[in-house]
């Protein structure tokens, strides 16, 4: 799924233009959001009942096995973020003791896929079947050139579980490699169930399972005030510093992803309640699931490209946990 190109193509009705060059580098920062379809994975010969989800801070507070005795969740999160481990690893917190995180060693030179090393990788997950529980995680993303064109229709970009044992888990397909800076890149794509975990799991080497994006540049710029409300293109996520809700104050992270039907979905990766109040702020209307936000800023390349719009989305029933419709967006005039 090219997403980013929809969303570009979406935001440019609006005047705003992405600029890419040629990049070059190391990975140590960023994050990788998955996009689950959860009819596939319920779907599998081995059937999928009960599945546990865990992101980068959880598996963080957690041994494997407080994990595994966790109850499980009823559904599969609409979006999940594996946020970038850095070059180093010191001291493993309390639910790291017991596991295999993967340090970044990825390093290329102009084109990502002339890079060695693999990219780390937070975040664990429990799938519960007929056949027992599979335990999941500390995974490492890596480019490999002889897997371009396997049996799963693999591009070369691949994840490997590094829990309890190696094990090549999904390969990413359909990839588009957007060069940011000199710096940073993105990806975006399918992914499917690789060889190795399909024997495991009897199922079908390279079913779809969801798509995903993946980004070195961090969540938000550090350069940004913190008050404002924020797009990135690099990360795809939108930032609320401040929500207004039947008399509750807010702040959410949402995650951008383009559908089927070329509609813009945003997923609500975070929210938590906020003390502060900002100038400008984005208000939910419970009664109608209307989201409205009077001004965001657009980040181009890291950093305030200087382009505003301002947006509206509506809820959408029977996501978990939540997920929004973008309805429109119109550029504000300096």
């Amino acid at each position: 799924m090219q997403i980013k190109k929809y969303l570009t193509q979406f935001l440019i009705l609006c005047g705003l233009v992405l600029s890419t060059c040629v990049s070059a580098g190391s990975v140590t920062k960023g994050a990788f959001v998955l996009n689950f379809d959860e009819a596939s994975l319920f779907n599998l010969d081995v059937q999928v009942k009960n599945v546990n989800w865990f992101d980068s801070a959880a598996s963080a507070e957690k041994t494997p096995q407080e994990m595994r005795d966790t109850a499980p969740s009823e559904s599969v999160p609409d979006s999940f973020t594996f946020a970038v481990f850095g070059s180093s690893i010191p001291t493993p917190p309390l639910g790291l003791e017991e596991r295999a995180p993967q340090p970044s060693t990825f390093q290329y030179e102009g084109d990502p896929t002339t890079g060695i090393g693999r990219i780390g990788l937070a975040g664990f997950h429990i799938i519960s079947t007929l056949a027992g529980g599979v335990s999941m995680g500390d995974y490492a993303l890596s480019y490999d050139a002889s897997r371009i064109g396997n049996n799963a229709g693999g591009s070369g970009w691949f994840i490997t579980n590094y829990h309890a044992f190696r094990l090549e888990s999904f390969d990413l397909t359909n990839v588009e490699v957007t060069l940011i800076d000199e710096e940073n890149f993105s990806l975006s794509g399918d992914v499917v169930i690789a060889s190795e975990l399909a024997l495991l799991l009897s199922a079908e080497e390279g079913t779809d399972v969801g798509d995903f994006t993946f980004t070195t540049v961090a969540d938000s710029d550090p350069s940004l005030d913190a008050s404002i409300a924020s797009y990135s293109f690099a990360t795809q996520i939108l930032t609320l510093p401040m929500i207004m809700s039947d008399g509750g104050h807010y702040t959410g992270t949402f995650t951008v992803s383009i559908l089927q039907d070329k509609r813009v979905a945003l997923d609500l990766t975070s929210i938590a309640i906020s003390a502060s109040m900002t100038e400008t702020h984005a208000m939910f209307d419970i009664n109608t699931g209307v989201l409205s936000m009077p001004e965001v800023v657009l980040l181009d390349i890291g950093e305030a490209s200087g382009d505003k719009i301002e947006a509206t989305m509506k809820l959408e029933a029977g996501y978990f946990p939540a997920r929004f419709i973008l309805l429109n967006t119109s550029p504000i005039a300096e």
